[in-house]
């Protein structure tokens, strides 16, 4: 059966100080499925991961919601098309996530 939408894995590293976002994000991404996505809380873009994402055919979507404040979602790249559907029903519901 092919899934239809994707599960929301929450990961929250805005606390955290530096390099510990990473170590988190990154173990966290060594166990994520096509049918999950990161959800991570950050207090700023994490701007050395996205190379790393892209390498390891990951793709991202960053939500700045205040200077201090970002939501990015983070899945595998194959799975693009179920993110579209995701986002596409975020702002349909907006505030949902």
């Amino acid at each position: 059966m092919i899934p239809s939408s994707l599960q929301l894995i929450p990961v929250e590293v805005s606390a955290l100080a530096p390099p510990e976002p990473m170590r988190v994000i990154l173990t966290a991404l060594a166990k994520l499925t096509p049918q999950e996505c990161l959800l991570v809380k950050h207090r700023r873009q994490p701007f050395p991961l996205y190379e790393k994402l892209k390498e390891a055919n990951f793709a991202y979507y960053c939500v700045e919601h205040t200077q201090h404040s970002i939501s990015l979602y983070i899945y595998h790249q194959s799975s693009q098309a179920l993110f579209d559907v995701m986002l596409a029903n975020k702002l349909i519901n907006k505030g949902r996530y």
